[in-house]
């Protein structure tokens, strides 16, 4: 089995499929595939200087397609005779006093399976899509490829331009030279943007990336 196997199976469901040798095993399972879906450049375009009700609704809508995409990637594992741990495309959990952790990161599976690196913004930077995408993970037992983790380092965190254009957009002032702040983007978000929704997503620092030129 192998990733291109996996393309077949979602068609035209996601928009690209990464797999690696995990350095080490998650839940017993030695494997990890990484499914990314590209956002809609019109609605990413309509971001201001604040997150819209379309953005809203779209991130919803893509965090759901790529749960769908990895249960349907898990059940074809499974009759396959193979075991399967899928991790909700946008959900956290508190780990040690930290609410903003998750159950595994996306990004690093991301990274991991060769699909890109994350910028000082703490963004997944998409090797032909730029910061524009979203994803969902999916471990496995099954040998999917023959591809070793890429082993990340201090530059897959701080590879992209670093042209500061984040930094000087965002309203909440989380995006600094040292890095990401989750709980001042979060304690804005809550404050500002209530009425979009609950758990509303800002997205002007995506918008503004320079990677955006890798459409």
């Amino acid at each position: 089995m192998n990733t291109e196997d996996i393309k077949n199976l979602l068609d035209f469901r996601v928009s690209d499929v990464g797999a690696a040798k995990l350095p080490e095993p998650f839940m017993g399972l030695g494997y990890v595939i990484s499914l990314c879906i590209k956002l809609a450049d019109p609605i990413v375009e309509s971001i201001t200087d604040k997150p819209t009700h379309s953005y809203f609704h779209h991130y919803r809508t893509v965090n759901r397609a790529l749960d769908d995409a990895a249960q349907l990637v898990g059940l074809y594992l499974q009759k396959n005779g193979y075991n399967f741990f899928p991790v909700a495309a946008s959900q956290s959990v508190n780990v040690n006093g930290n609410p903003f952790a998750g159950v595994y990161s996306h990004k690093q599976a991301a990274v991991y399976c060769g699909l890109g690196f994350v910028g000082i913004n703490n963004l997944f930077i998409h090797k032909d899509f730029g910061p524009r995408v979203r994803l969902v993970t999916v471990f496995t037992d099954c040998p999917i490829t023959d591809r070793q983790a890429h082993i990340l380092t201090k530059n897959d965190y701080t590879n992209c331009k670093n042209c500061g254009k984040c930094i000087s957009a965002c309203p909440a002032n989380a995006i600094t030279a040292d890095g990401f702040d989750p709980k001042a983007c979060s304690d804005y978000m809550k404050k500002e943007f209530q009425l979009i929704g609950r758990g509303s997503v800002c997205g002007i620092c995506m918008k503004v990336c320079e990677e955006n030129i890798k459409k």
